[in-house]
């Protein structure tokens, strides 16, 4: 964001990308490095709802009586129309002293024929602005920052943590994070903000603040508790079924997220008894991570399970890898399947018909019946 020589902010800084986190933290960075060289300088946000682009780009060209340096913002530059992005253009030929500009986009360059494609106006943009930085560095530079995929956004959060707090985080604590946060960068950075606040100063953040403040205050979902009775974690089961009934319940999306939870399984099983082939190259490749063996076996694994189409290569993932679904539907075999489905049917029948009540104690019963499904005999 400086020129390397002299040190200086450059004059026309272009950030793009859907990682809004790192994209405004630049951004801050490079107000930050233009305040060190100038006192106190004006910042200009443009506002559409306010004046159009070309009074606003007016201001710009328009030397300031009072303020020697200002800084001019302009956000969602992809949805402009072509006579304000030609416009911008013009702004790169004036030499106007003491005037900074940040221009802004959550866009992200994809390929042409997907759903987020950009405008060729706004295309033509980027490649003469990747030009102008690699010719004229001093007074040119484009950043990107594009959100990970889901798998890595624990070593993206391992990686900003420091960056954005002024903390660390163990690799391990930043998964931990993610499964209780989500992947989203937004949705991590405010939960690591909450925690901020909550730890001393310079203490990293460690699964025990983890859990005070994003685990403790958050209520469980139908499919964290799937998730538990499948990797057979029965403290996790209780403690989720503890945050639910917090709440109110409603039962029955709780006995189907589980039935189609394990029915999944029960599926998964069945093409490991059929595919033992596949089944061995997927366990190389989740040992060795050869990622192409693990999305083409894997993908034939979510297509019969019922929970990706042949066309959600990409999901392999997030749906497949990262819960352990595998793993997971070894705990049980066909006998133990049936048993849980019937226990599964029986409880819902009754809970529906008010034979069965669908108090925490049963409820509970029910889920220590899936849990010991291969030890209680029939009655």
């Amino acid at each position: 964001m400086t020129n390397t020589d002299a040190k200086k902010p450059v004059t026309f800084l272009f950030l793009m990308g859907n990682d809004s986190i790192s994209r405004e933290k630049a951004k801050q960075d490079a107000i930050a490095a233009i305040q060190s060289f100038a006192d106190k300088p004006a910042i200009e946000r443009f506002d559409p709802e306010v004046m159009p682009f070309s009074s606003f780009s007016e201001r710009i060209i328009t030397p300031s009586l009072f303020q020697t340096v200002r800084i001019f913002t302009v956000r969602d530059v992809n949805q402009f129309k072509k006579d304000d992005i030609d416009m911008l253009k013009s702004m790169f030929t004036y030499d106007i002293p003491d005037i900074y500009m940040i221009i802004e986009s959550d866009a992200l360059r994809v390929k042409k024929g997907k759903e987020r494609a950009l405008s060729k106006d706004f295309e033509k943009f980027i490649d003469i602005f990747n030009e102008l930085s690699g010719k004229h560095p001093e007074k040119f530079a484009f950043l990107e920052f594009v959100q990970p995929a889901e798998y890595k956004m624990a070593q993206w959060l391992e990686t900003q943590t420091p960056l954005l707090l002024g903390r660390t985080i163990s690799h391990k604590d930043a998964e931990y994070l993610v499964d209780l946060a989500g992947s989203d960068s937004a949705a991590l950075y405010s939960e690591l903000q909450k925690i901020d606040i909550f730890l001393p100063p310079k203490k990293p953040v460690d699964r025990a603040a983890i859990d005070t403040v994003s685990g403790a205050t958050r209520l469980k979902t139908q499919f964290e508790l799937a998730q538990a009775l499948g990797k057979k974690d029965f403290s996790k089961v209780l403690e989720t079924i503890d945050s639910l009934y917090m709440g109110s319940v409603y039962v029955p999306l709780y006995i189907s997220a589980i039935f189609k939870h394990f029915w999944a399984l029960f599926r998964i099983a069945v093409f490991a008894k059929t595919n033992p082939e596949d089944m061995k190259k997927f366990e190389s490749s989740m040992k060795r991570y050869n990622k192409e063996i693990q999305d083409e076996i894997g993908l034939k694994l979510g297509v019969a399970a019922g929970l990706l189409s042949e066309k959600q290569r990409s999901s392999v993932y997030p749906v497949i890898v990262k819960p352990g679904l595998v793993g997971q539907s070894c705990h049980f075999t066909e006998a133990q399947y049936k048993k849980i489905f019937k226990s599964l049917g029986e409880y819902d029948i009754g809970i529906k018909t008010g034979r069965i009540d669908d108090s925490k104690t049963g409820f509970q019963l029910l889920c220590y019946r899936i849990f010991k499904s291969g030890d209680i005999q029939e009655q």
